[in-house]
C-alpha cells in the first residue's frame, strides 16, 4: 500500500471516529477533543545561502501550514492522539524562477497511543520530541522545514516522586524506504530530575546517503552524554546551562566532540516585564589537518534556535568546513546580549550575537570571526486563538568567510489562528 493510500485511510478512519458525535457533543465530551491550526507566514532573504550579492539568492514566498487534531480518551488509562496537517509554499527569487511545492499534501504529522498507569506511561507512534532547549532533540526527520518536526518513535516513561526517566528508541530511516537516508535509527535514556536533567543518546547512521544538492553524507556513529540546569520563572532571575560529550565513529574514523550553552537573565516584576539576558555557546569543530574528527553532531537540532538567517548560511554547501561537512550547528562559539520588555501577551526583543569559528582556517577567509548578527522580534496576541510575529535579522559576515563576502537579511511575518 502507498504512502498516500495510508495517508487517506488514516484520515477517514480518524474522521469516522469523529462523526460518532456532532461537533457540539465532541466540544461537550470529556472523552473526545477537535482542535486544528491555520498559519501564514511571509518570508523573504538575500544573500543568506552564500553570501554573495553576484548570485541570485534573493527570495520572496509565502508558506501556508493546515492542521486538524484529535485526541480522544475511550477508557481510563488510554489516550489516542491524531493530527493531520499540510504546508504550501509558493513565491519567487530574484532570477524569476518560482517557488512552487509540486503538490500540498496530507500528512500524517502526529499519530500515536499512549498507556498511563500510576508509575508509567508508554506512548508508541509518530510524536513530537523535544528535549530541554531542543539543544540536540527537537526537529524530527520529516526534512520539510517548518512544516513538521515528528519522529516515528516508542517511548516508556518511569515515574518515581519527582523523577521522569523516558526509555525511548526512534526509527530515522531504513533501507528500501526511498528518500536519500538510509538505515539511521536513534535511541536514549533522558531523566528529568527536580534540579537537573541527565541523558545518554546513541544515533546510528550506518550507511552513507546524499543531500538533495548532491553533497554525500558520511556513515555516522555517535554517543552523546549530558546534562542540563535550568531555572526559568516568569519574573526574576532566570538562568539554563546545558553540556554534553560526544564519542563515535565519523566514516572511517574516530570522533569526538563537546559543546554546551549558558544563559544568564533576569525579568522584572510588574504589568510589563523588561528583561535582559547574557548567553554563550560553544560547538566544537573538526581540525583539517587529523585524522580524528572532531566536529560537534548536532543529532536532530538543525531548527535554526540560534538564527534564522544563519541557520541558512551553515547549512549551504558553499560555507561548509569540508565536502563531508554534516551542516547546520558546529565548528560555533557565540555570545549575545538580548534585551526584551513587553506584558506577558506581547514581548518585543532585540539581539546582538557575535559569532566565531572554534577551529582556524576552516572556512574561505583565513580568519575565525563568522561576523555580527542583528536580530528583531515582535510577539502578540491579537485576540483568542489569533497570534502574530515579526522577525527581521541583518548579518555582517567576518574574515571566517570570503574576502567579498557580502551582508544578508532575513525578514518574516505570521498570522496564527487556533481553535
Amino acid at each position: 500500500m502507498s504512502r498516500t493510500h495510508v495517508t487517506i485511510t488514516c484520515a477517514i478512519l480518524v474522521l469516522a471516529l469523529a462523526s460518532f458525535q456532532t461537533a457540539d457533543a465532541i466540544s461537550d465530551s470529556p472523552d473526545i477533543k477537535l482542535g486544528g491550526e491555520i498559519r501564514l507566514r511571509g518570508e523573504a532573504f538575500d544573500n543568506l545561502l552564500d553570501l554573495a550579492d553576484s548570485t541570485h539568492d534573493s527570495y520572496e514566498f509565502y508558506r501556508l501550514r493546515t492542521r486538524i487534531w484529535l485526541q480522544a480518551n475511550p477508557r481510563p488509562g488510554l489516550q489516542l492522539f491524531f493530527r493531520f496537517g499540510n504546508e504550501y509554499r509558493m513565491g519567487r527569487g530574484e532570477n524569476d524562477s518560482g517557488i512552487r511545492d509540486p503538490e500540498s499534501k496530507l500528512s500524517i504529522d502526529n499519530g500515536w497511543a499512549e498507556v498511563a498507569r500510576r508509575r508509567f506511561r508508554f506512548r508508541f507512534g509518530r510524536m513530537n520530541l523535544m528535549y530541554g532547549e531542543g539543544f540536540l532533540i527537537f526537529d524530527g526527520t520529516p526534512a520539510d522545514g517548518s512544516g513538521s518536526a515528528w519522529f516515528d518513535a516508542m517511548k516508556l516513561t518511569l515515574l518515581r516522586g519527582s523523577t521522569e526517566v523516558d526509555l525511548l528508541a526512534a526509527k530515522i530511516d531504513e533501507e528500501g524506504f526511498g528518500g536519500s537516508s538510509r538505515d539511521e535509527d536513534l535511541y536514549g535514556v533522558y531523566t528529568r530530575g527536580a534540579k537537573v536533567d541527565l541523558y545518554l543518546l546513541r544515533r546510528l547512521k550506518r550507511m552513507e546517503s546524499s543531500s538533495a544538492s548532491g553533497t554525500i553524507r558520511p556513515k555516522r556513529k555517535t554517543m552523546a552524554v549530558g546534562f542540563r540546569l535550568a531555572h526559568q520563572p516568569d519574573q526574576g532571575i532566570r538562568y539554563a546551562l546545558e553540556g554534553a560529550l560526544q564519542d563515535g565513529t565519523f566514516d572511517k574514523n574516530e570522533s569526538n566532540g563537546y559543546g554546551g550553552y549558558c544563559r544568564l537573565g533576569w525579568r522584572s516584576p510588574g504589568r510589563i516585564h523588561h528583561g535582559l539576558e547574557f548567553g554563550g555557546l560553544y560547538l566544537s569543530g573538526d581540525d583539517p589537518t587529523t585524522e580524528e574528527y572532531e566536529g560537534w553532531d548536532g543529532f536532530y537540532s538543525e531548527w535554526p534556535k540560534y538564527s534564522e538567517l544563519y541557520v541558512y548560511t551553515m547549512y549551504d554547501n558553499t560555507t561548509r568546513i569540508s565536502p563531508n561537512e554534516p551542516g547546520t550547528w558546529t565548528n560555533l562559539m557565540a555570545g549575545w546580549l538580548d534585551l526584551s520588555a513587553g506584558p506577558p501577551r506581547h514581548q518585543i526583543s532585540a539581539r546582538i550575537t557575535s559569532l566565531r569559528s572554534v577551529k582556524d582556517h576552516t572556512g574561505a577567509g583565513e580568519g575565525s570571526n563568522r561576523g555580527l548578527l542583528l536580530a528583531l522580534r515582535a510577539d502578540a496576541v491579537l485576540g483568542e486563538g489569533f497570534e502574530g510575529q515579526i522577525v527581521a535579522e541583518f548579518f555582517d559576515p567576518g574574515d571566517f568567510h570570503a574576502e567579498n563576502a557580502d551582508q544578508a537579511w532575513y525578514a518574516r511575518w505570521q498570522l496564527t489562528a487556533s481553535f
